[in-house]
């Protein structure tokens, strides 16, 4: 069965765990009707986890969400070791740019705190629905096809399809984007 969205987005985030809830959520608050979809469910965990560096905690905290960071339990990293082999050389993390130190949160911590921001800056979002396919016209990609756990399909137009899904990104198979590997 088919069926076609109600109200079309201007973009389409392929994916609503951290780089696609921050994505969503600077799309929305610049005015664009955003909707994000995940295959996975709200808070589930995954086999990852983020150190953030100074520059991710500075945009968390230009985005008003460092604090809600903080007060979800996330320790704040004052200081870090690095491991030559038997060598451990540490470094202290010094306070800077109103930033205390380092965050390493655990994705249930992050990626929740970032589609709560998004769902705040007025995205959708749908969870246990897949992209299957894209649509087109001509050259141009102009939709998605999203398919819920039941099977059931569904068309959404939209400006912009945005491929936030992972290092195995559907949205990256379908338009055949290449890869580039570099040697450094």
């Amino acid at each position: 069965m088919n069926a076609t969205s109600r109200s079309t987005p201007d973009v389409v985030v392929v994916g609503a765990r951290c780089a696609g809830a921050a994505t969503a959520m600077l799309l929305a608050r610049a005015g664009l009707r955003v909707l994000a979809v995940d295959r996975g469910s709200y808070g589930s965990d995954t086999l990852s986890t983020h150190a953030l560096m100074r520059a991710g905690v500075l945009q968390l905290k230009r985005w008003g969400l460092l604090e809600t960071l903080e007060q979800a339990g996330t320790p704040t990293v004052r200081r870090t070791a690095f491991h030559y082999g038997e060598e451990e050389i540490g470094v202290d993390i010094e306070p800077r740019d109103g930033i205390e130190g380092l965050y390493a949160p655990r994705r249930t911590v992050l990626d929740a705190l970032l589609v709560d921001a998004a769902r705040d800056a007025g995205v959708e979002v749908r969870y246990g629905v897949r992209c299957s396919g894209l649509l087109r016209e001509g050259d141009r990609v102009s939709g998605v096809v999203l398919q819920d756990r039941d099977g059931i399909e569904t068309r959404v137009d939209a400006r912009i399809v945005i491929g936030a899904d992972g290092i195995r990104s559907t949205v990256a198979r379908l338009v055949e984007a290449c890869l580039l590997y570099t040697s450094d």
